[in-house]
């Protein structure tokens, strides 16, 4: 059925969720973003860089009701050994990390990437990143929080 999959998986704790939002308040809009490590830069600095130094940063904005990262682990042939089925992508397309933003809105999410404060992350980004790809969320399921499985999905 499929001759060629991609499939991003990370090491343990590779995935974190952080509280922006206040009591009560929604995510109306959502952004998801891809990074891709600028070549010399270490796997494992560049997941330092996305958890200690962008992450709070994004946090910071204040703007955000919804903020979750997930880093990559490297793509290795053995950890995706699946006969007749190809899991690697070409190494100039590969993805190390991914940023999920939550907004209250739409226009709230427009003014984030056309304002002022996404220049300075940007030029956070440079050294680390050699290619950004953003994508609208039209919906987003959450499954599992805070290690439980959230009752709607339970059998």
């Amino acid at each position: 059925m499929f001759r060629r999959t991609l499939l991003y998986a990370g090491p343990p704790n590779s995935s974190r969720w952080y509280d922006v939002a206040g009591p009560g308040q929604t995510v109306g809009a959502r952004a998801l973003i891809y990074l891709r490590r600028r070549h010399g830069v270490g796997a494992g600095a560049f997941r330092k860089f996305v958890n200690e130094q962008l992450a709070p940063a994004l946090a910071r904005t204040g703007v955000l009701k919804e903020l979750r990262t997930q880093t990559f682990l490297p793509w290795l042939e053995k950890l995706w050994d699946t006969p007749d089925v190809a899991h690697d992508n070409p190494h100039d397309q590969r993805f190390h990390a991914s940023v999920s933003l939550g907004f209250t809105d739409t226009r709230a999410r427009d003014a984030f990437f056309t304002g002022h404060v996404i220049e300075n992350l940007s030029n956070r980004l440079a050294p680390h990143v050699s290619a950004i790809h953003v994508y609208d969320v039209t919906a987003a399921l959450t499954y599992v929080k805070n290690g439980e499985i959230l009752p709607r999905y339970q059998e």
